[in-house]
């Protein structure tokens, strides 16, 4: 009889322990609440969180100085896990998107509510085809959501 209970035991020791993993492991959830906030810039700040009060999205505008004064915007609307990886080390969080054409970086705290604090930065390259090129930068813009 010892022999069928030890296999038998390690078979749900293995069930248990990929059970564990699977939901570790899980990526991010579905939106299911937002929080509302704005940047030191004055434009409003979407926070979508999962029903882990983690965030998953968000929504917002940044502007960035041009060496001539003149400011460009670019809508910034991020999806963990549609191109864009939210990377979170406790309550850190940190998303950078890049393209040929700009970059983008969010540095925030969540709080256990999912309330958020940080900065985000906006870098825009202009690349003229009758002058120098030239970036374009914003400052650290200030961002909150949910206080």
């Amino acid at each position: 009889m010892l022999w069928i209970r030890v296999p038998l035991v390690l078979l749900l020791v293995a069930i248990a322990a990929a059970a564990v993993v699977a939901t570790r492991d899980r990526g991010p959830g579905k939106p299911v609440a937002t929080k509302y906030g704005v940047t030191s810039q004055g434009r409003t700040f979407e926070l979508k969180l999962d029903d882990d009060r983690q965030p998953v999205a968000f929504d917002t505008e940044l502007a960035a100085m041009c060496p001539s004064g003149r400011m460009v915007a670019m809508p910034w609307s991020s999806v963990d896990g549609d191109g864009v990886r939210f990377r979170r080390a406790g309550r850190k969080l940190t998303v950078n998107e890049n393209g040929d054409t700009y970059e983008l970086g969010l540095d925030a705290t969540v709080a256990k509510d999912g309330a958020l604090t940080g900065t985000a930065r906006l870098v825009v390259h202009i690349r003229p085809e009758t002058r120098a090129p030239f970036d374009c930068t914003s400052p650290r813009v200030r961002v909150s959501a949910g206080r």
